[in-house]
Parts: structure tokens; C-alpha cells; sequence
């Protein structure tokens, strides 16, 4: 008996049989020795649609092979059925086979023999349970977890041998190993998306990905991946707009956007993006101030979990990897998964010490420039051999019709205080305009990430009021957005180190002393005899039942 009965949940979207119709599921020797029977039958078979009955016509077809009255077919295919040169197809046999026809057509001739038949051993769904635990155990450890359990005759062989019998959807790569949705992704159909539908600079798709290469940091020069932030044109597979930051963020995904839309004056109408901090915050997504409505783009968000959804910018990503961070500077940056293990293990200690070099920031920036000039100027097959520039050459502009200064500002909503004032990061703004509306009035402020000496004012309907200029700063405010935002994130790092630095001085206090090792091991009783496996599996059992109480 199990000490711990596990169960296999089926899944409902997984086959039950590979073939319902059994003339599919047979092999192919069934299915000759099945057409070989219907050839040698068929004389009977014809006599009876011609009015004899099935003992009348089953009688002539035995007489006719016992004296040997055969054509040459006939002759051979009874010495293809016959198992043993010396026998002879009996009349019930050729009855049996009639009937069969009759009744199911060729696939009642089908032979049922299947062989030895495997006795059940009492462990199989055990064994089964086990082996699709998410811990993906071996066919060894399965074994000796069965043998642990009671059963003796669960042996290496024996269990392997059965496991490796199952179908898929229960072996080695099935949903409850891998997991439900990765098996799903892995299974499911990739359907082709048709491009061709759709107009040049019409969709962009867009996602950040942190580098696979090591840089030197701009300020401490240590160790440094940034944050790759693109831009592709669904269409013509052309990289509009990139942007490297520390991380993804609100602020990456403005600049990348913003520099597609100003290098190539052209606003998309539609993005493919998911559902990322970077993508998803107010900054850019706020139904009226955000970036994305005040250029009327439409948001197209990709299902989580599925990175098939937004596989034109993943795939591209890969390209970067496998084409250019592999190569860049000699190949001895890179740190993909696959990269030699010895070569990156004391990077940093060797840095320290003065014996490597890393390149800069700058270095990558402008070898990953040239790169993507490359790849926007190579003939690909998905674009019947021209290159993705050449196809981005027939962008039908939708003009921004902005100022450039103008399209990287961010926008907000505020409330105008009072004395006609109103305040913005901890800064206050005034203009003699404000006079003209009513406190509590919304406005939305539009405000430069660089200088925040001054700010534009607009009505709820995009009128233009304003530009409000600095009045005063309450507190301590760095003169740069950008700088305040660097401060706050460096308090949260800050914060976050002294938790960790808390958390490594409670984990050194020793909560398993010397002392209460000692009483432990006084009150423990002499462990029972091997010999005496029931006792042993009882105290086992009683572990285990008091264990699943307690849970």
C-alpha cells in the first residue's frame, strides 16, 4: 500500500486515442492481412448477393481450396493466410470471416492478436502519478520511491520499461512535467500572421529586452547590462525607433517611441505591446494625457504568457543576440545561457584587478547602430527578397505636426489652488492667465524632463492657455526631473540593500542550536530493525498520516 496516493488530473484538450477509427490505428501488416481476406472471400461474398446463403457459399469456397480448384491468386493468398504450410482454411474460418465482413466491412478482418498481454503489477498508476510530478523525477528515482512504498516488484527495468510505454501527453515531456501552459505553447499550431494586409507604418510592435553582453557602467565602470528598447515595423520587419536605458520603464518606451516618430515623421496607428510597467503606466497610457491618446494610437495588448503574441520584436531580439552581441567585441562579453562558463566566471575579479577590459557604454551603443543599419538594409525571404528598407520606402506619412521639443513631453492633470497657482512635482507654477478660471478648475500641465523652469498649460479640450513659469520649489527637488527620478530610484535601492543587510544579520543567529540537537537525539528511540519491515512501514505510515493532518 502507497504511504501518499497521488492522482493525474486529465486534461480535456488532450487527445484520448490517437485514431478513433480502428482501421486507421491498425499497422500496416494488419491492414494487408485484412485486404488479403477480403480477396480470398470475395467469390462467397458474391455468391451471396446473388442469393446463396452464408453455410452455402462458405461450403463451395472450403471445397475449392481443399482440392485445390484455385486460380493463381486464389492459390496465393491461402498460402499467404495459412500460419502453417500443412494447414488448410477451414470452413468456420472462412464462416467467422464472412460474418466479420458483413457486419464491420474490412475492419472486422482485421487480426486481433496483440501480442503478450502485460500483467498488471499494482504499481503502474503510482508509477504514473509520480513520474508527472513538475519536479520531472527520474525513471530510477521513480523506482525506488515504488520500492520504498512496498512494491518489491517495482525494479529499475521494470518501471522504466513501463513509463517509456506511455503515450506522450503522459511521458517524459507532458503537461503536468513541463507545465500546462508551456506544453500548450510547445503543441499548439503556429499559425503564419499574413503582413501583407497590412500598410507600411500602420502597426508597430514594441518590447525591451535586457542586452546579452557585459559593458562598463558610465559612472562606476563596473559590470552593466542595459535595457534594449524597440520598435518594429509589422510590415516591412523595419526597426524604426531604439532606445538603452537602465531598465524598462515609462521613460524608455517615450524616448524609443518618440525618436521613431520624429526621425521618420510618421505616427503609427496602432501598437503591439504587453503588458509591462514600461508600456502600461500613465505616462503613456492615461486615456487623455498619455502619450499614446494624445497621438491617437491604438494599444493592441499581448495575452501574458504568450510570447507568440508579439513574436516579430522576440524574434528580432534574437537576431541581436545571435548576430551581434555574440560577436561584439571578440565574443568574450557575451553572457547568453550558452556562453563557456570559465570564461565569465571571475570576469569581475579580473576586471578588478586590472587583467580585462570591458567595452563602454558607447562602444556597444554604436556597434548595435551600425548593426540595425545592417539589418534594416538585408534582403529577407518574408519580404520576397527585398530588404526592409526598401519596403519602408513606400511609408505613406502620417505627419506628427508637432514641434520636436514637444513630442517627448509628458503631460498631466492638475487642479489650479489657489491664488491662480498650480503645482507640479513639488514645484509651483504661476500666470496671470490662471486668474481667468476658477479654482478647482483640471488643466493639463505639459512639463520638459530636462528643465523645469517652465511648464504649458492646456484646457481638458487640448486648447492652449499658457506657459506657467517656476515660482518656487517646496523642499529639496533636484533641477532635473530626470535627476529626481535617478534620486528616488536610488532610495529604493538604498532601502532594499538595508533589508537585506537586516535579514543577513537575523539569518546569522543560529535558530538550530548545539543544545537542542542533543535533547533531540536523548529522546529519540533505537531505529527498528531492517528485518522488520511491517514495523518500520507502520511508524512510516503514522509519520506520513500525521504530517497530511498537520497540512
Amino acid at each position: 500500500m502507497a504511504l501518499t496516493q497521488l492522482r493525474i488530473v486529465p486534461d480535456a484538450q488532450l487527445p484520448a486515442l490517437l485514431h478513433s477509427d480502428p482501421w486507421l490505428a491498425a499497422s500496416e501488416d494488419q491492414r494487408r492481412v485484412a485486404q488479403w481476406r477480403h480477396q480470398l472471400i470475395a467469390p462467397a461474398l458474391a455468391l451471396m448477393d446473388q442469393g446463396a446463403s452464408l453455410n452455402h457459399a462458405a461450403e463451395l469456397l472450403a471445397v475449392k481450396i481443399v482440392v485445390g480448384n484455385l486460380d493463381t491468386e486464389q492459390r496465393l493468398l491461402t498460402a499467404q493466410l495459412a500460419s502453417d504450410a500443412r494447414k488448410i482454411i477451414s470452413m468456420p474460418t472462412i464462416k467467422r470471416w464472412i460474418a466479420a465482413y458483413k457486419r464491420d466491412g474490412k475492419t472486422g478482418l482485421l487480426t486481433k492478436h496483440t501480442g503478450r498481454v502485460r500483467k498488471d503489477a499494482g504499481w503502474e498508476a503510482q508509477a504514473t502519478a509520480l513520474f508527472n510530478l513538475p519536479s520531472k523525477p527520474s525513471y530510477a528515482a521513480v523506482a525506488l520511491k515504488l520500492r520504498k512504498e512496498g512494491f518489491e516488484t517495482a525494479t529499475d527495468s521494470r518501471v522504466k520499461r513501463y513509463l517509456k510505454s506511455l503515450p506522450a501527453t503522459l511521458g517524459q515531456n507532458s503537461p503536468q512535467r513541463v507545465g500546462r501552459n508551456l506544453h500548450k505553447l510547445q503543441r499548439s499550431i503556429w499559425k503564419q500572421r499574413d503582413r501583407t494586409s497590412l500598410e507600411v507604418g500602420e502597426v508597430y510592435a514594441g518590447d525591451g529586452h535586457t542586452i546579452d553582453c557585459y559593458v562598463a557602467h558610465p559612472n562606476t565602470g563596473g559590470l552593466y547590462r542595459p535595457e534594449l528598447t524597440a520598435f518594429i515595423d509589422i510590415r516591412s520587419a523595419y526597426i524604426t525607433g531604439w532606445y538603452l536605458s537602465e531598465a524598462e520603464s515609462a521613460l524608455s518606451t517615450l524616448f524609443a517611441l518618440s525618436s521613431s516618430m520624429v526621425t521618420h515623421d510618421h505616427v503609427p496607428a496602432a501598437l503591439y505591446l504587453d503588458r509591462g510597467a514600461g508600456y502600461r503606466g500613465k505616462l503613456m497610457n492615461h486615456e487623455t494625457t498619455g502619450f499614446y491618446a494624445r497621438f491617437s494610437m491604438s494599444v493592441i495588448a499581448a495575452l501574458p504568457g504568450n510570447p507568440h503574441g508579439k513574436g516579430w520584436i522576440e524574434r528580432w531580439f534574437r537576431t541581436v543576440r545571435e548576430h551581434h552581441d555574440k560577436f561584439f567585441y571578440g565574443g568574450m562579453v557575451y553572457c547568453g545561457g550558452d556562453m563557456a562558463q570559465e570564461v565569465n566566471r571571475r570576469l569581475s575579479v579580473d576586471i578588478k584587478n586590472g587583467k580585462r577590459k570591458v567595452p563602454s557604454l558607447k562602444d556597444y551603443e554604436q556597434s548595435l547602430a551600425n548593426f540595425i543599419d545592417e539589418y534594416n538594409h538585408t534582403p529577407m525571404p518574408a519580404l520576397d527578397g527585398k530588404t526592409p528598407a526598401q519596403v519602408w520606402a513606400d511609408l505613406q506619412k502620417v505627419s506628427v505636426e508637432l514641434p520636436t521639443e514637444a513630442i517627448i513631453r509628458p503631460r498631466e492633470i492638475r487642479k489650479i489652488q489657489k491664488r491662480h497657482i498650480v503645482e507640479l512635482h513639488k514645484r509651483i507654477y504661476w500666470h496671470e492667465s490662471l486668474s481667468l478660471y476658477e479654482q478647482g478648475t483640471d488643466i493639463h500641465i505639459e512639463y520638459d524632463l530636462h528643465n523645469d523652469q517652465q511648464v504649458w498649460l492646456f484646457e481638458s479640450s487640448g486648447r492652449f492657455i499658457c506657459a506657467a513659469q517656476l515660482q518656487e520649489t517646496r523642499g529639496i527637488v533636484d533641477a532635473s526631473r530626470l535627476e529626481e527620478m535617478r534620486t528616488k530610484r536610488l532610495s529604493g535601492q538604498v532601502t532594499r540593500i538595508a533589508q537585506k543587510h537586516d535579514e543577513a544579520l537575523a539569518r546569522a543567529q543560529d535558530c538550530i542550536t548545539v543544545d537542542a540537537q542533543l535533547q533531540g537525539l536523548a529522546s529519540m528511540t533505537s531505529a527498528p530493525r531492517l528485518a522488520d519491515r511491517s514495523c518500520n512501514k507502520k511508524r512510516n505510515d503514522e509519520i506520513v498520516l500525521n504530517l497530511l493532518g498537520d497540512d
